[in-house]
Order: C-alpha cells, then structure tokens, then sequence
C-alpha cells in the first residue's frame, strides 16, 4: 500500500471528504451551473423572435424542458445533491429536444439568425464535461456539434450553407472542448493535493505511532527493572522460608501491576476527578465563560495524570469548537463530569446550537481527530460523538473506554456547581 494511499484510507476511516477534489468538483458544479443559467437567459429573446414559426405545443414543451432541466441543474449544484445525475440528465434532455426541432418547425425555418435552441448548445454540454468521464464527453460534444450542423443545412434548420452550419457547431465544440481541457488540468491539480494530503496524513500518524511506541518502552522498561525483574531475583536468591513467603508477596504485587498497567498507565501522580472542573476552566480561559459546569458523583473517584491531561485537554478542544461553530452567546452550553464507584469518568460537553456533519469536517482540520479521538484514545479512553445539523453537539469523553456512558440529561438536583 502506497503512503498516500494509506493516508486515504485513514481520512477515510475517520470519516472525512479529501479536501482538494471535494472543493473543486463543487467549485465546478456551481460554475458551470451559473453559465448555463446566464447562457440560457440570453437566448429567451431568440425563442420569442422564433416563436410565431413554431408548433406552440411542442415549443412549449421544448422550452420547459431544457431551460427547466438548465434550471435543476443549477438547484442541485447550490444543494450539493445528486449533481452528476441531474447534470447528466440536461444533455439528455436537450439530445431529445433537438430531435423533435425538425417537427416543431414543421419542416421548414425562415429565421435570419441561428434558431435558440443551436444557440443553447454550449450549454448542455458545458454539464456533460463536469457530470462525465472525458470519453463520454468527448462522444456526447461531438454528438451534438454534428447533430446541430446537420439540422442547420436541412430546411427545417434553415438550410443554411456548409459554412455556416460548422460555424454555429463550432461554437459546441470550443465551449466543449475547452471546458474540458479546464476540467481535466483541474482535476488533476485536485488529486496531487488529495495525495500530498494523504501522504502528510499517513507521516503524521507514523510519528504518533513512534511517539507511542516510544513511550511505551520506557514505561515497559521501568515496569520490567522495577517489578518483574526485581521479583525474579528475589525469587531466584530466596534461601529461606521468610525469603520465599516475601517474594511470593512480592510476585503478587507484581501481577497486580501488571494488570492495572493493561488498562492505562499508571505512572505519576492520581487527580480527583472532581478537581478536573478547575483544571477546564483554567485551561479554557475566556472560552469557559460560555458554560455552565457541573460535578455529580466524584467522591473518592480518581484518574491518573495522564489521563486528567488528556480528558482536560480533549474537553477544551470540544469546548473551543462549540464556541467558534456552534453560534453565538445565546446558545445554551454545559460541561457535565460524571464519575462512577468503579473509578470511570465521563464528561459530557453539550451544546444546543447548529450542529455538523462529522462526515463533512476537511481532513486538514485536526481539532477533531487529533485534539479530541486521538487524544483520549492514547489513554485508553473514548469518544462518543451525537450531532446533527439544527440538532446541537454532544461530546462524551469517557475513561476508561469501556465505561458505560450515562446519558447527559442536565443538572439535578444533586449535582454541585463547579
């Protein structure tokens, strides 16, 4: 697997668009949208200088459905929804209106200038390039331009000359084609972005994976020098039975040691959990003014160093981005920090205001992944993550990662303010 690749899949696995091509396909989409949406308004005047040599039916129907479909097209690049279909569809829609000009003039055009509906062919085409691979759109241009020659030389097009038949084909083409080329160069600067940002992605956590490996073998050396290794020695010198009864002690020590290092580290000082209300609202400064704290059942519940650390730091983060995204002072915030009598602890930051999709968050944005998941993840710990759009947001930052998470269901009455 390539390091880009890995980084792809990374971003993938955390839920995040790459930034480069999902940026520029929309940039496309909107583009080509509003030159369809201009392009077409100038040929309305062209359809009513034609119209009186036109079957009003069929005209009519005509005119719905291209300029309807141009009109689509534009409403669902602005939705970001279903723009390839519907970019798609304009083509085909206009390839079946052409095909009915012939029966809509009845045979025969008198206009001086080039009917409105060769006049529009840019346009339809201009949506196959974004909506389509370049062979199709290659086929789909060249369908067109011929289609639009051919009629010309016919007498329900105008039976013009050769010359100037090409000349109003030629018009699909350049739109075509140099949209294409435009198209092309820009998708491809897009993917060189996508892959130096997945390569950055994969670095990064080749260097978090160092780090931890890193630390771990310290922490498995200390363990080993001062425990297990210390143990077998007595163990191995013990001549007499009190020797033997204070290594057997010590082996179970040891062992429990050794447990509790499976579930997180333990080395340094412990915290209570009810002084991490404190260490948040420092840490936070002025963001912390925006919320409301409170504790509920930390008495004689404590985490180690470590831990505390990586909870505060992963609270503030959470508080941060609700404070820069989720609107402005009048949205209801809190901070809630639970604990339980097995020594777990959740902390439960919520607001009330816009919310997001966590699917859509750049790749590039690392408040999320980095600060928050990754952050409680190196402790052993979790994040439960409930938002939506309109709904507000809901972190629970929960340690150990297998605690049950209690539901954040506001300030009772036993709860005491931080």
């Amino acid at each position: 697997m390539t390091t880009d690749t890995r980084g792809r899949d990374l971003a993938a696995r955390m839920g995040l668009a790459p930034i480069g091509t999902r940026r520029i396909e929309m940039l496309l989409a909107g583009m080509v949208s509003l030159f369809g949406l201009l392009f077409a308004a100038t040929t309305l005047p062209r359809l009513a200088a034609d119209w009186p040599q036109l079957d009003p039916a069929i005209s009519l129907m005509a005119a719905v459905a291209v300029y309807g479909s141009v009109a689509v097209g534009a409403l669902a690049a602005l939705l970001h929804q279903w723009t390839r279909p519907v970019f798609c569809a304009v083509g085909i829609v206009y390839l079946g209106t052409l095909a009915l000009w012939p029966v809509s003039t009845g045979g025969h055009y008198t206009g001086q200038t080039t009917p409105w509906l060769f006049a529009l062919a840019g346009v339809p085409c201009a949506f196959v390039v974004v909506a389509a691979r370049w062979p199709v759109s290659v086929g789909y241009v060249l369908v067109v331009a011929v289609s639009v020659a051919a009629e010309r030389l016919v007498p329900s097009g105008g039976g013009v000359t050769v010359s100037t038949a090409l000349l109003d084909a030629s018009s699909a083409l350049e739109v075509g084609f140099a949209l294409l080329l435009v198209v092309n160069a820009v998708r491809r600067a897009a993917r060189d972005v996508d892959s130096a940002q997945g390569a950055a992605l994969s670095r990064y956590a080749d260097a978090q994976i160092d780090e931890a490996t890193e630390s771990e073998r310290v922490r498995t050396d200390a363990l080993v020098h001062d425990s297990v290794l210390t143990t077998f020695l007595s163990a191995a010198g013990a001549q007499t039975t009190e020797a033997q009864a204070l290594a057997a002690r010590m082996a179970v020590h040891t062992m429990g040691v050794l447990s509790r290092a499976t579930v997180a580290s333990s080395v340094g000082p412990r915290v209570q959990v009810g002084d991490l209300a404190g260490r948040i609202r420092e840490d936070a400064g002025a963001v912390a003014d925006r919320f409301e704290f409170a504790i509920q059942d930390v008495r004689d519940c404590f985490v180690p160093e470590n831990v505390a650390d990586a909870i505060v730091s992963a609270a503030v983060q959470a508080m941060t981005n609700s404070v820069k995204h989720a609107g402005g002072p009048e949205v209801p915030r809190s901070v809630l920090i639970k604990g339980a009598p097995d020594g777990a602890v959740c902390v439960h930051v919520v607001d009330e205001g816009r919310g997001f999709d966590p699917a859509k968050v750049a790749s590039e944005r690392l408040g999320l992944r980095v600060s928050i998941i990754e952050r409680m993840s190196r402790v052993s710990g979790a994040v439960d993550l409930h938002t939506a759009l309109g709904e507000g947001t809901e972190f629970v930052l929960s340690w150990p990662a297998s605690a049950t998470a209690p539901a954040a269901s506001g300030v009772d009455d036993e709860s005491v303010l931080a």
